[in-house]
């Protein structure tokens, strides 16, 4: 059966291109509505299986508004919108979509965008139909944290979440943590693994290792931005001999070597262009091709990424493939920073101290008050890694049982300015619309024809008048 979507979309030029690129790809267009009372009215008689949602409508009421109906009947839906400030994408995320297009976008972003809302869609309900109660077993309560006293590391005051060894939390962000761990585990669901260098984004992806059916197989980690560039292929995929120069024998790449069980790509931002085309090749055909040989080799391999940059923002800049971040993109887990969750510190400093003093053989049991007053005031900018190296030390340099001075980090001026220059970052929309305005002015404010906008931005004139409309750019804007 056809699977059935409705656009809810204002323009009618972008409705009427929507609809041709959907049933050219076999979709069939339950309906076109251009506002909410509209689009509720076709909801009742046809009911579509997904919904493509503008934010700005005809009337009243918003896609947003929308989109809080369609969660009562569990329709799933996607947001595409040109007009995306901070305040409008913090009020769509709240509704939960199942994807967000900003417009213009390739015919071939929509599909693999709908591809990735109907598995997340899917995965969603087959979570919801798991055999027993429904109702998740909740994590042993570790004891209270008391600042007037000594933290004492008593071995059996700090027992480790069952499933999560190595993982030390029990914020309101960690437990979320290991509830989408407990969910995705099992699966054999690509996860994108985002947060801050030092959240331990390496501990996650080896704990869903160890709790998923490939557990006893090989759990292969690969850095991305430690292997140079002309490296990176070849231990990605292998190489076979006399594949170039120093190619002396045959080579078994990463991807081969973790057959059957889990790729860990860390810092998979920092991919090279040319290999993330092949690493989509990948994630959609399940092969590879080591370089110099002559066939395809199938592998069964799942993929967990993890990356501290803002890959929105590197796709915006061309250093990242949209596409690639949709397939990557279907189960992300966020890592919040250790300032985010403070009432862990007290947990990981009574573990790091267990550790350390078992590996060095000292009798430290614990922190001062003082000292660790001024580790719960830190910001941490290193996060959890930063606190274990600085616990290690003090470790070492500890005279008695309890550790009663720390050296913390003096941030520096030039530390302070950045920081204050990163809260100036624009949106992609902000920077789009400067583009825009840019393109304008040096066209003296042509659109259309030789020498137009339209042509110098590689769009369709009406897409730009489109855009310019929901951007808020009138026809004589200048900079």
């Amino acid at each position: 059966m056809e699977e059935k979507i409705m656009i809810v979309e204002d323009e009618l030029i972008v409705a009427g291109d929507i609809r041709l690129t959907l049933e050219r790809a076999g979709y069939k267009v339950s309906g076109v509505a251009r506002s909410v009372h509209r689009a509720l009215e076709i909801i009742e008689t046809e009911k579509p299986d997904l919904v493509l949602l503008d934010i700005y409508l005809k009337g009243d009421q918003t896609g947003i508004d929308l989109a809080v109906e369609l969660n009562k009947v569990n329709i799933p839906f996607v947001y595409l919108s040109a007009n995306c400030n901070r305040q409008v994408l913090e009020a769509a995320k709240v509704t939960q979509p199942y994807g967000f297009i900003v417009k213009p976008f390739r015919e071939k972003d929509l599909l693999v965008t709908l591809d990735i809302a109907r598995y997340r869609y899917e995965h969603n309900r087959a979570l919801k139909v798991q055999p027993g109660n429904g109702q998740q077993a909740e994590p042993p309560r570790l004891p209270a944290f008391h600042p007037d006293k000594v933290v004492e590391a008593q071995h059996d005051a700090l027992p480790l979440i069952p499933n999560f060894e190595g993982i030390i939390g029990q914020s309101a962000p960690m437990l979320r943590v290991f509830e989408l761990i407990r969910q995705v585990a099992p699966l054999d669901t690509s996860v994108l693994i985002l947060g801050e260098t030092g959240t331990g984004k390496e501990g996650v992806a080896n704990c869903i290792h160890k709790l998923s059916p490939r557990k006893a197989k090989p759990f292969v980690k690969v850095n991305c931005a430690a292997l140079p560039t002309h490296l990176i292929e070849s231990e990605l995929f292998g190489h076979e001999k006399g594949a170039f120069t120093g190619a002396l024998e045959k080579r078994i790449g990463k991807f081969e070597r973790a057959d059957g069980g889990t790729i860990f790509l860390d810092e998979i931002g920092d991919m090279p262009a040319d290999l993330q085309v092949k690493l989509l090749r990948v994630l959609q055909e399940k092969e590879i091709e080591r370089i110099g040989g002559n066939g395809t080799l199938k592998v069964n391999v799942r993929i967990i990424a993890a990356t501290n940059r803002n890959l929105e923002k590197e796709i915006a800049e061309g250093r990242f493939r949209l596409d690639l971040y949709y397939r990557l993109h279907v189960f992300p887990i966020m890592l919040s920073a250790l300032r985010e969750r403070r009432e862990d510190i007290p947990l990981l400093i009574n573990h790091f101290i267990r550790l350390y003093a078992a590996a060095t053989g000292k009798m430290v049991e614990g922190v001062a008050p003082a000292a660790l007053k001024q580790l719960m005031d830190y910001s941490w900018p290193g996060n959890v890694r930063e606190l274990q190296n600085l616990i290690e030390r003090s470790v070492l340099l500890a005279r008695e049982s309890i550790i009663r001075e720390v050296s913390l980090p003096v941030p520096s001026k030039k530390e302070t300015v950045v920081v204050a220059a990163d809260t100036d970052i624009k949106t992609i929309v902000e920077l789009e619309r400067e583009h825009i305005l840019t393109v304008l002015k040096k066209c003296n404010h042509k659109i259309s024809g030789p020498g137009g906008a339209a042509e110098l931005l590689n769009l369709p004139p009406s897409t730009l008048a489109s855009k310019m409309k929901k951007l808020g750019i009138v026809k004589r804007h200048t900079l």
